[in-house]
């Protein structure tokens, strides 16, 4: 029987050559022989825990959702935008995270074998709720939110020089206050 430490050691070289083979060919050319062989694991350990390739897809993607989902449920929302502590806020909490899991978050987000887009845009319309405003359908409105919410973690994530979280955020919170117009001028 395997010990926790070569358990999480496995896994941790699986999902590095997962990583690296989905940059290098995506989801559709990567096998379980060349994953294996890249992560320097046996297939038979493989197999051991997972059907296929689509099945440890699933897994990295149940992982992520359920980390983010028990995130929004266990943190508040932020209230004010000056505070300077947002330890117990959701949103600083899931910033940390994402640069945490950058690696595999990106690669799944990017991914159109992936569905880790869809299933993370209803978690963040649950966390916000309806919009309340009569300017535009319902939909639309949870929409931009969510996918802009998506596409700035991208942005930040994807860029050369990644910023640290508290950064992001920073400016992620500042977003949320300021409309299109007041974002694009002085």
């Amino acid at each position: 029987m395997e010990s926790n430490t070569q358990v999480l050691m496995t896994e941790a070289r699986l999902q590095r050559a997962f990583i690296k083979l989905m940059a290098q060919e995506g989801f559709d050319r990567l096998t379980v022989q060349k994953l294996t062989r890249i992560a320097g694991i046996n297939r038979g350990t493989f197999y051991l825990h997972y059907l296929d390739k689509f099945d440890l897809l699933a897994h990295y993607e149940g992982e992520l959702v359920q980390q983010v989902t028990e995130i929004f449920q266990r943190y508040t929302k932020p209230v004010r935008v000056t505070d300077t502590s947002p330890t117990r806020d959701a949103f600083w909490q899931f910033f940390q995270y994402a640069y945490r899991q950058r690696a595999l978050l990106i690669t799944l987000l990017q991914s159109p074998a992936s569905s880790l887009m869809t299933q993370t845009k209803a978690v963040i319309n649950q966390v916000v709720g309806v919009p309340l405003t009569k300017e535009m359908p319902t939909d639309f409105a949870q929409e931009l939110i969510s996918q802009g919410i998506l596409d700035f973690i991208i942005f930040w994530l994807t860029r050369p020089e990644v910023l640290a979280p508290r950064a992001a955020y920073t400016i992620f919170v500042q977003s949320r206050t300021l409309s299109p117009q007041q974002l694009l001028t002085e």
